[in-house]
């Protein structure tokens, strides 16, 4: 008899749905990868998984969390997701993440830190000259 009070004890939390909780963050960014480089201008492919069901926005951070731009907002309420985002126009330097937060502002994950290089347009092209000796 005793045994089967300890089995009512042991079963009723899991019908009521007191069992623990699954272990792992509700939102955790999988890409861009630690120490890949993105240039300013340029886009970066972001993945996630996100278990909140919420929507989620996405934000380029620098340094300690400081949001420098948000990316997306709105994105999915899915699992799992990617978007190609397009970096603004920031100073080159490392330290640079990508935080994707739950639309309560509650739950939120952030990749790894990569660096951001030269912009995606390059240098400017030089001067052609007009007039003048040599000119075209």
């Amino acid at each position: 008899m005793r045994r089967t009070g300890f089995l009512v004890f042991a079963v009723v939390p899991l019908l009521f749905g007191f069992a623990p909780a699954a272990s792992g963050p509700a939102v955790e960014v999988t890409a861009p990868t630690a120490g890949s480089v993105h240039r300013s201008g340029g886009s970066v492919l972001v993945t996630w998984h996100n278990s909140t069901g919420r929507e989620v926005d996405m934000w380029l951070v620098h340094g300690d969390s400081v949001r420098v731009a948000q990316l997306a907002a709105k994105v999915s309420a899915a699992p799992s997701g990617e978007k190609a985002a397009v970096l603004p126009d920031v100073a080159q330097g490392a330290d640079y993440a990508i935080e994707i937060v739950a639309r309560d502002g509650g739950e939120h994950g952030s990749s790894p830190s990569f660096t951001v290089g030269p912009s995606a347009q390059g240098p400017p092209a030089p001067a052609r000259q007009t007039s003048g000796p040599g000119a075209r």
